[in-house]
């Protein structure tokens, strides 16, 4: 059968990402630079409409003082030239002062540099005309009020003099009511050309605005919306990617693993059978081998998962030491081929190691960590010590869990990357040891998903230790008694539905040697028959199969109307897909447990035990551990 499946997602150069920082740098500094200048044109025209008639004001201001200083002139003048006795002269030569001083001050104002230029084209004619010059005869007025308020003058004198400035400053009142009413038409005009100026620099403004948004905000939006899309684009063809890879990932596995569970179920199988010494060590050779190709394909799951995000830990309860002396069994075999000493202690004596945490997760990082260190040490000691370790904040229990060997060690540059993947401390090391520097990159992930930390200390032709610290918590569960898996016999009926026959032989093999009762079957529309017709006691259904696959089988063994026993019949999926979700449907289509092939004798009676847990009937024993 030929798969051909790929995937690839080009990523975005990092060329066009700096022009697209430079792009959206120049287009915002460009939009705030119009907007700027438009703001700023705004408020210039504003300040000059404003300003127009703050001027307007102030000239109409100074010329009512003047009119109000020539009335009061005016009065008191006539009163000097018309009035005999000093009490009224008296009253009317002070009014003469007061009056006169406003009239300079505002004559000051009128008079100041440049303060002619602010008055309006009209008004600067009149004060300017040669004959009857506002501004000359005022002054000639104050001259006059200056001889009035001298007391050193004579009657005579002052009398001529006052005669003279209200003659003059009632010829002078027309004029300037004159002047005040053609500022006051000029002010008007800068109030209504104000509110013009206000409605330009408004639309100065919106013009500004509007040629930022055109040149500048549309294209980068449409550029950014672009960008967008494609970083849209991108993201479903990695995801697509991802996916394509996860079905390969899980085909592989699949048509890897079932050839493999021939491989490794025969070679169970044919351990448990008489042979001489030779044939046990090629079959435990067969095995060995086998194994580690299982365990190479199970690292390159986990990193697909831990890619696809998928890698869900499962946390429950187990004793830490126990399962630091199962691993240390595990390769007890080829410790000793390798004249190597396992070791196993705690540093903390009477410790409760009975916790709740991850077991896959840790026993899968031990075993890493050991089997590293079991194959590149030779005739020295592997140590894998256990120990609390105070917490800083005190908020949780920590464990450390160190390997250490007495190995080649690894070069001090080399440190920081052998937690890569297919990443080795030295190539040579991958001729002379194996290996595909898979195993550390999986520690790293596993302990990071624990929420723990990976520390190593390691001198080159000294060995090296490697240290997991994480998080646990103290079982509240009383410990399990371990389960005992000596040679147990079953009298059951077993269906197993298997379209691959020699998969059949396994399964087959290792139940009659358990004492059960065996038939098989190869695809789910004769599983469902037989269910019907033999009834067995447990069935093992792989999950896929031609004409009717595991899931579907299943589905109509429970809802089997004519059948009310299959309701409570086992139904145990086999399959050689690692992925979990695949369990998750198993589950869900009423099966009671999944089993991921390859199978061997040992989870097969743990399954078996599950379901048919020690008990007696009748005296007699049902099922029998010998």
């Amino acid at each position: 059968m030929g798969i051909h499946i790929s995937w690839h997602v080009t990523p975005t150069p990092m060329a066009e990402l700096r022009i697209t920082r430079k792009y959206l740098r120049l287009r915002s500094g460009i939009a705030l630079g119009i907007v700027l200048l438009a703001s700023i044109t705004a408020m210039s025209v504003a300040f000059i409409g404003r300003e127009n008639v703050a001027t307007r004001t102030e000239n109409t201001s100074s010329i009512d003082m003047v009119l109000l200083s020539l009335s009061e002139l005016s009065l008191a003048f006539y009163e000097l030239k018309e009035t005999e006795g000093n009490r009224r002269v008296v009253s009317s030569r002070g009014q003469v002062r007061r009056a006169a001083h406003s009239a300079q001050v505002a004559l000051d104002q009128i008079s100041a540099p440049d303060a002619l230029i602010g008055f309006s084209p009209n008004a600067q004619k009149i004060l300017t005309q040669e004959t009857l010059n506002p501004l000359l005869e005022l002054e000639e007025i104050l001259f006059m009020a200056e001889i009035v308020v001298d007391p050193r003058n004579s009657d005579l004198n002052i009398e001529r003099a006052a005669s003279l400035a209200a003659d003059l400053s009632v010829r002078l009142l027309p004029i300037f009511n004159r002047i005040r009413q053609v500022e006051m038409d000029a002010g008007e005009q800068a109030a209504d050309r104000q509110l013009l100026y206000g409605v330009g620099a408004l639309l100065i403004t919106l013009l500004g605005v509007g040629v930022a948004a055109r040149f500048v905000f549309l294209p980068m939006e449409r550029y950014v919306i672009g960008a967008q899309s494609e970083i849209h684009r991108s993201r479903k063809a990695a995801e697509a990617a991802s996916e394509s890879k996860s079905m390969f990932l899980a085909t592989m596995s699949h048509e890897i693993r079932t050839p493999l569970n021939g491989v490794l179920g025969l070679a169970d199988v044919l351990a448990e059978t008489k042979l001489d010494d030779e044939q046990e060590r090629m079959v435990s050779m067969i095995s060995t081998s086998g194994q580690s190709l299982l365990q190479l394909i199970n690292d390159v799951l986990d990193l697909a998962k831990f890619e696809a995000g998928k890698m869900v830990l499962e946390y429950k309860d187990f004793n830490l030491h126990e399962m630091c002396t199962e691993v240390a069994e595990l390769f007890s075999g080829q410790a000793v081929k390798r004249d190597v000493v396992l070791q196993v202690f705690p540093q903390q004596s009477g410790a409760d190691w009975h916790v709740h945490g991850a077991p896959n997760a840790v026993r899968q990082v031990l075993t890493n960590l050991v089997g590293n260190a079991v194959k590149f040490t030779e005739n020295g000691t592997v140590s894998i010590c256990l120990e609390n370790v105070e917490d800083r904040a005190g908020a949780q229990r920590l464990v450390r869990l160190s390997v250490k060997d007495q190995g080649i060690g690894i070069a001090p540059e080399a440190l920081g990357r052998i937690f890569g993947q297919f990443e080795q401390a030295d190539a040579s090391t991958t001729t002379q040891f194996g290996g595909t520097g898979l195993g550390l990159a999986i520690v790293k992930r596993l302990t990071e998903a624990m929420q723990g930390r990976v520390h190593v200390d390691s001198m080159q032709n000294e060995g090296s230790v490697f240290s997991i610290t994480f998080p646990v918590e103290t079982a509240k569960s009383a410990p399990e008694r371990p389960l005992n898996l000596r040679p147990c016999h079953f009298e059951k009926r077993v269906l197993v539905a298997d379209d691959n026959r020699v998969n059949q032989l396994v399964a087959q093999k290792l139940l009659q040697n358990l004492g059960c009762e065996v038939k098989t079957v190869s695809n789910g529309v004769e599983a469902v028959a037989e269910a019907r017709s033999w009834g067995p006691d447990l069935i093992l259904m792989d999950v896929r199969m031609p004409k009717m696959d595991g899931v579907q089988a299943t589905r109509a063994i429970r809802d089997e109307p004519d059948c009310a026993d299959t309701a409570g019949l086992p139904i145990i999926g086999l399959s050689a897909n690692a992925l979990s979700e695949y369990e998750g449907h198993c589950v869900a289509a009423g099966m009671n447990g999944y089993l991921q092939k390859p199978i061997n004798r040992k989870t097969l009676v743990r399954e078996l035990l599950r379901h048919w847990p020690e008990d007696t009937q009748d005296g007699e024993q049902v099922r029998r551990c010998v």
